[in-house]
């Protein structure tokens, strides 16, 4: 693909948005791709400027056990949102879609924008022009706010949430847009798909977006979901005005869904407390009451909290009951102020779980419910532990 081309195809992010004379100048393609690279930087990489003015970082940062929340920018796009709305439909799946102001631009967009309601998703500010507003002036900043605030309110919503493009933000452009009672919305993950756009969906070249791996350049799936299993869920960042990725979501979404994933909203409380405002709840770990495996949020090097379900053959109580555990092969990790923990099997020797020690934290298994303490081996499975054994909370 030629530079003008490429150029041309990283414009769609911004079309039909006109350019500016300001301090609200439209990036160009290599300041597209720059954003979007500071944006990773600051997720992944961990160098955001000041901790609480990042328009990309979300507080909650860890326990989604397998949540993701779609969120869809830059539309409406009367083609494609609606091609995105149907895969939607067809999962059973609810999202959030950060629109612009400036695309509004009729009664299509309008009746899109009445659909993305009307079918339960959410609808969010994601500026006017989607202009860099890091630098922006306070004028300029208000009016890219306020107008599609005011587009927002007119298709029946009071707005809660707020995306700066590229999120790209300032400690006073935060602190205005925080002050209209917007609750500012980041992304844990960016699905890249903006860089797959600009070949039709075929590949992301590296010259783009740098941080998709070698092996994934022209595999938006094989991507996405490589960064679901590092971090277990979160917010991700899609774009429906692109073809390519209406083109691709079905196939994505079943991914998740066979992968275990479920689906929340941004304003979800459970899944991201501390982006709603809420005081988000300890932290399980192994030996913890559970009902499903998404309880257990947490995670080890190499795999993520399950829950143990089981009956207590003694009868009492009668119901299955469930404690989070790890999968694992001769050890288990420890977390401070947690039972200590030890690699056994709980299936006659198949695989391997973590439990936890009998020890006074947990009332010697008193506070584990179903559980009694009993001597147990290790489960040594292929890694080089030594053989041993240890008083466990054991279902009894």
């Amino acid at each position: 693909m030629s530079a003008r081309a490429l150029s041309l195809a990283l414009a769609l992010l911004l079309a039909p948005v006109a350019a500016c004379a300001d301090d609200g100048a439209e990036p160009d393609a290599a300041q597209v791709s720059a954003s979007f690279e500071e944006a990773y930087a600051q997720t992944d990489l961990g160098k955001e400027d000041s901790g609480g003015c990042s328009g990309v970082v979300v507080p909650d940062r860890s326990g989604f056990g397998k949540r993701v929340a779609l969120t869809f920018d830059d539309g409406p796009n009367a083609v494609t949102t609606p091609r995105v709305l149907d895969v939607l439909a067809e999962h059973g799946v609810k999202a959030t879609f950060f629109i612009n102001g400036s695309r509004v631009t009729g009664p299509a967009e309008r009746a899109v924008l009445a659909r993305i309601v009307a079918e339960g998703h959410i609808l969010a500010n994601h500026s006017q022009s989607h202009l860099d507003l890091k630098n922006a002036s306070a004028a300029k900043l208000a009016s890219e706010v306020g107008k599609t605030d005011a587009v927002l309110r007119d298709a029946g919503v009071t707005p809660r949430f707020f995306r700066f493009p590229f999120g790209s933000a300032s400690c006073s452009g935060m602190s205005y847009v925080k002050g209209l009672g917007y609750t500012v919305v980041g992304w844990h993950i960016d699905s890249a798909d903006w860089c797959f756009a600009t070949t039709g969906g075929a590949s992301c070249p590296a010259r783009t977006f740098r941080y998709v791996p070698d092996a994934y350049r022209s595999d938006l799936l094989g991507y996405v979901m490589s960064q679901l299993r590092a971090k277990d869920g979160g917010v991700i960042l899609f774009h429906d005005i692109h073809a390519s990725t209406a083109a691709a979501l079905d196939g994505i979404l079943s991914a998740l869904e066979d992968a275990g994933y479920a689906f929340v909203q941004v304003d979800d409380a459970v899944y991201l407390p501390r982006l709603n405002g809420a005081t988000p709840p300890p932290a399980r770990f192994v030996g913890a009451a559970c009902e499903a495996d998404h309880d257990c949020n947490f995670s080890s090097a190499v795999s993520s909290g399950i829950c143990h379900r089981f009956t207590p053959t003694d009868g009492t109580p009668a119901e299955e009951i469930g404690f989070c555990s790890l999968p694992c092969e001769g050890t288990c990790p420890d977390r401070v102020g947690a039972s200590p923990t030890f690699c056994t099997t709980l299936d006659g020797g198949a695989t391997g779980r973590c439990v936890a020690k009998s020890a006074a934290v947990n009332e010697s298994c008193e506070a584990i419910e179903g559980t009694a303490p009993a001597v147990v081996a290790r489960f040594i499975g292929t890694s080089s532990a030594a053989a041993a054994t240890a008083t466990a909370c054991v279902p009894r």
